[in-house]
């Protein structure tokens, strides 16, 4: 598997978990929030910051039903995709300029073709496309052509149309692609995680890296995502808010700071847990494997010239003597000298 890189980070087998925290439109049209976004978000350690560029007018028509639950507000897609757009190339840039100051991954989603190429000539690193437009065949040429990496999630999608999107970027440019195992439903619960399907992707995209785009709701130890971690994703992007208490469809399914902060703690533990998959004795292990292991012992006075028995015998510790295995070898054997209560046995005690 060729790693991927963007900016100083490469992804793949061997390198730390790459951590997306999603913002979104949780800034809520304030540049202040954004910006405090991109402070928490490299506080807690998180490799990149990701927002969304669209226009309402050009991501749904106006009739278009909403399908999942929003607190705030009722009505279409249109509606609620309104009250979020109200950033330009202005605000974005300004963002963009201000992550780079603070020394995190700036990213965003492009939702249409002029998103695309505003991103590009602000020299994003990296593209996000949306598990919604895995199939948008003109986007997705417009990304790849960019030949820049691209981050591409398969919610909602069936592994024929995953391997047909992959085929297409590739085809068209794009040489640094990693895929995002999503759930597209929002929350998504627990049990519709299927996080084995990691695992799927992997073995269908062996050359691919695969990562998990998070839906779920946090608990305090964000299982979830570290779960996923623990499967083998390469990458983690996870939604971020600076309040879960906030109004709003995005905001209760985000990590605040602080889950943000354990959530990468989490991915660092088990990523030294892990470890490698080579079977053996580990230099940690060497005391123990010497003295917490058993030796063949006397279990009661044995006189010079009796034949041993098993009943002669008990297995203790350490393990510097004889070892339990050759007790099939020790049995039958005569004592040449007269053995103690409680002696660790050597072959010179017996003929």
């Amino acid at each position: 598997m060729k790693p991927v890189r963007i900016g100083d980070r490469l992804i793949g087998p061997g390198y730390p978990t790459y951590v997306v925290a999603e913002a979104g439109v949780n800034h809520k049209g304030s540049l202040e929030a954004a910006k405090r976004m991109i402070d928490e978000a490299k506080r807690a350690g998180a490799d990149a910051i990701k927002f969304q560029t669209y226009k309402a007018e050009k991501l749904v028509t106006r009739t278009a039903p909403r399908y999942w639950e929003d607190a705030e507000a009722s009505g279409t897609q249109y509606a609620i995709f309104k009250r979020s757009d109200s950033f330009g190339e202005m605000e974005y840039r300004a963002l963009f300029e201000y992550a780079q100051a603070v020394g995190i991954t700036w990213l965003s989603t492009p939702f249409d073709l002029d998103a695309v190429a505003f991103l590009d000539g602000l020299g994003m690193l990296a593209f996000k496309i949306a598990s919604a437009d895995l199939t948008n065949y003109p986007l997705l040429l417009a990304i790849a052509r960019t030949h820049k990496p691209v981050l591409l999630s398969t919610g909602a999608s069936t592994l024929a149309e995953v391997h047909a999107s992959v085929n297409f970027l590739h085809m068209n440019g794009c040489r640094d692609l990693v895929l995002l195992y999503c759930v597209l439903s929002y929350p998504t619960a627990d049990e519709d995680a299927h996080l084995r399907r990691i695992q799927t992707l992997q073995g269908e995209f062996p050359d691919i890296p695969v990562g998990f785009s998070d839906h779920t709701i946090p608990d305090d130890c964000v299982i979830v995502p570290s779960a996923a971690v623990a499967l083998g994703a390469y990458v983690v992007e996870k939604h971020f808010t600076l309040d879960r208490s906030l109004p709003g469809d995005d905001h209760y399914l985000s990590v605040d700071p602080t889950q943000l902060a354990t959530m990468v703690r989490n991915f660092r533990t088990i990523e030294k847990a892990l470890g490698d998959g080579r079977f053996g004795v580990q230099s940690s292990e060497e005391a123990a494997r010497k003295y917490a292991r058993r030796s063949i012992v006397s279990a009661c006075f044995i006189p010079a010239g009796t034949k041993i028995t098993p009943d002669m015998l008990i297995m203790k510790r350490p393990g510097t003597g004889i070892p339990p295995t050759e007790v099939v070898h020790l049995v039958g054997r005569t004592a040449t000298v007269d053995i103690q209560p409680d002696v660790m046995i050597s072959w010179d005690m017996v003929d």
